[in-house]
């Protein structure tokens, strides 16, 4: 019952974190003229480097034709690029050009900035804390949700942190998160 107690209470945490760090950069997005659906490509091929048009037609859920629509107008301004595939010449990639991959990295750095701006608030303990609770939400992450983030620094593979030790984890990041916003 602890458990189910300390998981809601992080449910609540995170829900109350997502609204705070979306109001705050909210700002970036809204200076963009992207669409919904073109910011969604551009955010997929950030995350997977380039994808084939059915495969963001499965990831969108939309039409093979959409998706030809939505790349011809982020390819006009400049943000994708369909490349040839290097293993069958009549298909083709989209790529985020380096001024998509720019737009994305800069809407991205906006919440980086935001949570340093909340980290430098906290003392050194509560930091080690809270990198020590991510990380072992992030080994839980990938052996949920398969491979590690591109780019991503090589981190041991090893078994998911226990419950209890996960549970005394959390409890001492709320703790730490709440007597630093003292």
């Amino acid at each position: 019952m602890e458990r189910d107690a300390v998981m809601a209470a992080i449910a609540e945490d995170e829900a109350a974190l997502i609204r705070l760090f979306s109001r705050a950069q909210f700002t970036a997005l809204l200076q963009t003229t992207l669409t919904m659906q073109q910011l969604k490509v551009l955010l997929l091929l950030h995350a997977d480097g380039s994808l084939m048009s059915h495969e963001l037609a499965d990831a969108l859920k939309i039409s093979p034709a959409s998706v030809t629509g939505l790349v011809d107008r982020l390819e006009d301004r400049g943000l994708v690029e369909r490349v040839a595939d290097p293993t069958d010449r009549r298909a083709r990639q989209v790529h985020p050009t380096a001024q998509g991959s720019q737009l994305v990295d800069t809407l991205m750095a906006e919440g980086a900035g935001h949570r340093v701006a909340l980290l430098s608030l906290l003392d050194d303990d509560s930091v080690r804390t809270i990198a020590t609770a991510f990380a072992a939400l992030r080994r839980a992450a990938e052996q949920v949700y398969g491979d590690e983030v591109s780019g991503a620094p090589e981190r041991p593979s090893g078994p998911v942190t226990p419950p209890e030790e996960a549970d005394r984890t959390v409890r001492a990041v709320r703790a730490a998160v709440r007597a630093g916003s003292r």
